[in-house]
Formats: C-alpha cells, structure tokens, sequence
C-alpha cells in the first residue's frame, strides 16, 4: 500500500485541528518543494530556518508575541530550539507545525538526535516519513477545567487600585497567555474611570511594547512613545534604576518581565509604594523564570504578607489541553517542577551530606538516560533565572562542556556545569587583545584578557563555572562547597591553571564565591539582562598565576572609582558584600586625624570624603556585619556610591542634608575603633 501523497495527508489534520482549535505537529522526510505543494495555495506556510526561503532562526525569534499560520521548520545541524519554540508560540489554532528532516538523522547533533527519538515516541504527533507514517492518536476530549482567563487577571489588577493598600498582585504565567495584554488593558479600564498616575517599568523599554500596544488599543488613542497623557490619567515607563532613584508619586506601579529584575529593586519598589502589580513569565519560549518566581514569593511573604497571585492559565491562541504544547514541555523538559526535591533540610539526617556521592557525567550517559538528563535540567531551571532549550541542547551537544552531580540515594541533588576554555594559540590571543578578533566559547578567559590586556590569560587553559544548583531542602548544608571541591581536584588533575566563575552578584550570592576562595577579577559595567545583576567575574587559582594578581590589584584600585561613576545605583548591600571580600589595609595616620576632626564636627562629611571612603571600605571589611543597622546603607550611599544627599535623603526618609549628615557623623563616632 503507497503512502497517501502529502496533500491528502495534511488536509485532514488541518481540518481536526481546526475543529479542536489546537495545533498539531506532523515530521516529514520530502524535499522542501514537494512539503510546500501540500498545502493549499490560499494557506501557504512560513519556512522557518532558512533566511534564503523564508526566516532565517534569529528572525523567527523576533517574531515572538506576533500571530502566524502553517510553518514549515527546517530541521538539521542548525536547528534552534529556542526560536523554534519561540515560532511555534506564534501559530494559531489549525495549524500545521511541520518539521522538514533536512538530513540522515545520524549526521544530527545528538539534542536534534534526541528531539526526533522523543517525537517518534510521542503518539499525538503526525509522521510521514519513509521509516514511520502514522497518523496523530485520536484522543478523548478532556473535562474542561476551571482555566485563569485574561478577564480575570485585568479584574485582579483593577483590584489592586481599588481594593486595600499593601496587598500586591503577583501574575504569573506561561508565554501565550496574555498577560502582558491583560496589564495594559487594566490600566486603560483605571484611567477611563478617573484620572490615575500609573508608571511601568520593565528591564527595557522593549519589554514594556505589548503592555502599551493594547492600552493604547483599549483607549484608542494613537499616541507614539510610552508616556499617554489621557482626560487628567497619565501613564508613563520608566526603567528600573531610574524608578529607584527619582521615587515619582504614583497610584499604580505596573511591573512587567519582572524576572530579569532584581528582587532587591523589587523590594525596594514595594516599600515605596503601596499599590503594585508584578508580571512574571514562568515557563517561556526563550527560557523559564520559574526559580525568579520562587524567590520572590519567599520575599513577598516576608515583606508583604497580604500579597495576593493569580496563575493566568487561559491561552490566546489555542484551547486548552493543546497537543503541541504538552509535546514542547516534554522536549524542552519544562514540566519538571514535580521532580525537584520534596524533603525538608530539617527532616534530613545530620550526616546526611556525607552521603552525596558526587561524580562526573559525560554527554553520552545523559542521551542515553533520559530520567537522569530531566533531574538536570529541572534543577538548573530551579536555581537560574534563565535556563532556556538552547542550554538543554549545549548539555547534549557541547564539547567543551564537563558536567559534576551529586546524587544521594539515586536522586540528583546538586550539579555543576564547567566549561573548558583557554589554551588558545598565542598569535590569536594577541588579536583579541587588541581588540581585533572575537572567540566563541571563551567568555571568562576573552573578557579578562581583554580587560587586562594580558594574551597570557587566554592562553592558560581554564575551567568556567557556568552553572552551579543544589535543589532547595538541601542548600546551606556544605553540598556546594563539596561539589566545587572535586571541580578543583579535577582541573589539578587535567592540569588546569585556574577555575573560574561569572554570575550575577547578590548580596547572598558573593560572600558564597569569596568563601570558597575565589578572588574577584572584573566587574561588569552594565546589569546582565538575564540577572539584571551586575556580572562579577572571578577565579580561584589551582596553579600560582602572576595575571590573577596583578588582576586583583587593579580590581582594588578600580573599585571606587567605579562605585562613584558607573555603579553608583547598584544596590547598597551588594556593594558592601563585594568590598567585604576584600583583603585588608591599615588605615594611614592622616586618614584617621582627619577622621577624628569630622567626629568632633570640625569637617564636613563632603570636605573629609576621602577619608570617610577609606574608612568606610575598612570598616565594612573589618567589622561591617557588626556595624550593620538602619544608617550604614546610608553611608554606602553616600560615601561610596556618591548619590546625591536629596537622593538619599528621599530614599531613607530623612529630614534633610543635616539629619543625613549627623547619622553620618554619629555612625563613624561608634565604630571609629575599627
């Protein structure tokens, strides 16, 4: 019996798609003309993949939030999990998503290799290839469930305004569901009714896009730019450092993308004012902001008690129960959160740590063991703000990658991911020192060696630490000191010069690397898009290293310079966990004589500066966690930061340049000793 040609194939599977409103996968093995004559001209598909007949994989990413039909996607070497799923978000109900196998699956990279094995396992998805042909299983309706619609979420924001102070809005939800939509429409309902100021904020204004498309939508208005003026309501963005430090009047804050901020801003933002509504993605299309969401529910809790969340279930696109997206999950290994350790750390035994047999994995035990390879990735995307599909493709695919897991009793519990860089050939490092040539695949050892102008440096050969989780009951207990531990003894081994490390510094996060020995190196400019942290680099020496040195020297004298220029919004207890890192120096004799002058009130804190800096960062290194009450972050602020005093005035509620400067005055009286 001959194979049904494609056009009779996929008619019948538009038409049960559409009758469903859902949207079904179907893998082909033709060739790219004779996929596209399976359609009908009135609904041709968009080739995805290849920029020379449709959108190339970056373009297909940029199209995430926009609406499209039938796709063709090209499956091969090339093939990007991210701006896949990103590109499938886009399809509407009835349509088809059709993987075009471009080639023998054994030239596949083993996470494409892996992606075809799944789908040839999971019976939901259509194959019409010269090795399989089946149709998708037809497949009892499910009893519909309550789903959290885009009416009830602009009904909770609303609330919000309406309803009593203090009580902030936490919305979370899935890409698809509307809830960027859900914000601007709610803000376009509060300005109707009576005039309201509303301010957004969002990690850039890019993010803010969809929330002001359908405001402006919603009040039909066709104003440019993200600040509307409308009938005595004004709404305006405004980004997150700026919203920190100007402090505008508001009766609605609206943040939207929420986890690419920090929660020290976001706390900082519910102290100052008492109507707010956070937006959060959880499982998205270019990674997952589920372990964000965790740890700003603990926040909420401790902060604000009376908060409320509502999970937005409903998609826009499609019904529920969508084939395609259960199918995505179970790829991208998105719907793990029941695998994450459900132990308390006050049930566990006392030597419990003991018994975590930490070892090794290669790439090709995680492709062949799929219930192991689903532990690691549920427990990077716990403990990381952004683990996306292309991260779970470099596990499978990456050879520079080394993977270390803690197990105990047959379940991970801990896992670190360690990327191989340096030993790059010398006339290459002098290129890139000169800034004439860029490496993929050497971040840490690219960036130091530039930032120093040392070629040495990416000529060593080095060991990144590019991913570190411990599942949650099981944090604070020594298990990520054990597993850095046998990463160094490793790289001794493999004769590694050093291992190194760059993340977003936290005020909880910093003080973890310095304890483990590593010594900062460089400090990033600008907030990490995916942290919104600052990215600090540093590295623990396994080999003596004449650069780690002289790195640390100029990190030393860099440092405040760049807190009074660059860094001078960075949050005041992550400026004091990096100074607190750092090695000590006496004080000189002219420093504390002028000192003892400002205590006495001889000086001003502006003409003694200098000398209240060189103190301040000794005290904070010698004696800061003693010291630490309500006036030392305005000091930071201050002295080391350099805000202006109406700035820190605003920010700490004081009564004035004279009330912030004898807080100053009688701090440095108290602690003058250290």
């Amino acid at each position: 019996m001959t194979s049904p040609t494609l056009e009779d194939f996929f008619a019948p599977l538009i038409l049960r798609a559409a009758h469903h409103s859902h949207r079904q996968l179907v893998c082909v093995d033709k060739d790219l003309a004779t996929v596209l004559a399976g359609f009908d001209e009135t609904q041709a598909p968009l080739i995805v993949g290849s920029a020379e007949h449709g959108l190339s994989w970056r373009q297909a990413q940029q199209k995430l939030g926009q609406e499209c039909g039938h796709i063709v996607v090209e499956v091969n070497a090339q093939f990007n999990a991210e701006a896949f799923c990103a590109i499938v978000g886009c399809c509407r109900a009835g349509a088809l998503i059709v993987l075009r196998i471009a080639a023998g699956v054994e030239d596949m990279p083993p996470s494409v290799q892996r992606l075809l094995r799944c789908l040839s396992e999971d019976d939901s998805v259509a194959f019409h290839c010269h090795w399989q042909h089946r149709l998708p299983r037809e497949r009892s309706v499910r009893p519909q469930t309550h789903s959290v619609t885009q009416k009830d979420a602009i009904a909770a924001v609303e609330k919000v305004v309406t309803g009593h102070r203090r009580r902030p809005l936490l919305l979370s939800a899935d890409r698809g569901r509307g809830k960027s939509a859900a914000l601007g429409m709610a803000a376009a309902n509060l300005m109707m009714k009576k005039p309201r100021r509303i301010i957004v904020s969002s990690p850039s204004p890019a993010h803010a896009s969809t929330l002001f498309h359908h405001l402006k939508a919603t009040l039909q208005v066709d104003d440019a730019g993200q600040k509307i003026d409308y009938q005595g309501s004004q709404i305006r963005f405004i980004a997150p450092d700026a919203l920190l430090q100007d402090a505008p009047a508001a009766d609605l804050l609206l943040v939207d993308e929420a986890a690419a901020i920090p929660l020290p801003i976001i706390s900082q933002w519910l102290n100052q004012y008492s109507r707010v509504a956070i937006a959060t993605t959880e499982h998205g299309y270019e990674g997952t902001g589920r372990a964000f969401t965790l740890r700003l529910k603990q926040m909420l809790d401790a902060e604000q008690p009376q908060w409320r969340t509502l999970k937005l279930t409903a998609p826009m696109r499609w019904a529920d129960d969508d084939p395609v997206e259960r199918t995505l999950n179970a790829l991208f290994l998105l719907n793990g959160d029941d695998d994450l350790a459900t132990e308390r750390a006050d049930m566990l035994e006392t030597e419990w740590v003991k018994n975590v047999v930490i070892e090794p994995i290669s790439r090709h035990q995680l492709y062949q063991d799929e219930a192991c390879l689903r532990q690691l990735f549920t427990l990077l995307i716990a403990a990381h703000y952004q683990t996306s599909p292309n991260d779970l493709a470099r596990l499978l695919d990456d050879d520079a990658l080394l993977i270390f897991a803690g197990w105990r009793n047959d379940k991970l519990v801990a896992a670190c991911v360690v990327s191989q860089e340096g030993g790059v050939d010398w006339q290459t490092c002098q290129a890139v020192v000169a800034g004439q040539r860029r490496i993929k695949g050497h971040l840490f050892s690219q960036s130091v060696a530039a930032h120093l102008g040392e070629a040495e440096v990416l000529h060593d050969r080095l060991w990144r630490v590019q991913r570190i989780a411990v599942s949650e009951p099981y944090r604070h207990q020594g298990v990520g000191r054990r597993l850095l531990a046998v990463v160094n003894q490793h790289a001794a081994e493999a004769s590694v010069v050093g291992v190194g490390v760059s993340f977003g510094a936290t005020a909880s996060l910093t003080p973890f690397w310095f304890k483990q020995g590593f010594k900062p190196v460089k400090l990033g400019l600008k907030r990490d898009q995916a942290s919104g942290c600052y990215s600090l680099q540093m590295i623990k020496p396994i080999q003596p290293l004449r650069w780690c040195d002289l790195a640390l020297r100029l990190f030393r004298q860099s440092l405040p310079i760049q807190m009074l220029t660059s860094h001078q919004r960075m949050e005041t207890d992550i400026a004091m966990s990096i100074i607190a890192g750092l090695p000590t120096t006496p004080l000189p004799e002219e420093v504390r004589q002028q000192l003892d002058g400002f205590v006495a009130g001889g000086v001003g804190v502006d003409a003694a500066l200098s000398s209240l800096q060189a103190w301040l960062y000794h005290h904070i290194r010698c004696d800061g966690k003693k010291g630490e009450n309500a006036t030392l972050p305005i000091l930071v602020s201050r002295i080391l930061l350099g805000l202006p005093w109406s700035v820190v005035c605003t920010r700490y509620q004081l009564a004035g340049k004279k009330d912030a400067e004898s807080r100053i005055r009688d701090y440095v009286h108290m602690h003058l000793t250290t």
